[in-house]
């Protein structure tokens, strides 16, 4: 008797793992629309922030540093003076008015916003 309980509690634990890792597999942490509350959470400066506020960040502030070197197509020029903090309300604001666009990798999406509002002439 107590191999069948165990077989059943094996068998229940087994279905929950393959349930929530079919749950995790459906929500896509490189999007954009993943990664917005992230960003917007990042940009509210209050300092409380999780490892996806962190990414969020980081990834602007990376594209900033190699801006010049990115291809053609996305290459930033930040204007002296322009803070990081100022990129992160472009990536923000590109992202609130492309909501179609949210599907689409979230790195992605904050190289087109920073390339249109500081392309490189």
């Amino acid at each position: 008797m107590p191999i069948c309980i165990g077989v059943r509690t094996f068998a229940g634990v087994g279905m929950f793992l393959v349930l929530a890792s079919t749950a995790k597999a459906d929500q896509d942490f490189g999007s954009g629309n993943f990664m917005l509350p992230h960003c917007q959470h990042f940009m509210t400066d209050n300092y409380r922030f999780d490892v996806w506020d962190g990414d969020c960040g980081g990834t602007i502030e990376t594209l900033l540093f190699l801006g010049r070197a990115l291809p053609d197509s996305y290459k930033v020029c930040r204007p002296k003076g322009a803070t990081a903090s100022q990129a992160g309300r472009i990536v923000v604001n590109y992202m609130q008015s492309h909501p179609q666009d949210l599907h689409q990798p979230f790195r992605g999406l904050a190289m087109t916003a920073l390339h249109e509002a500081w392309p490189c002439n």
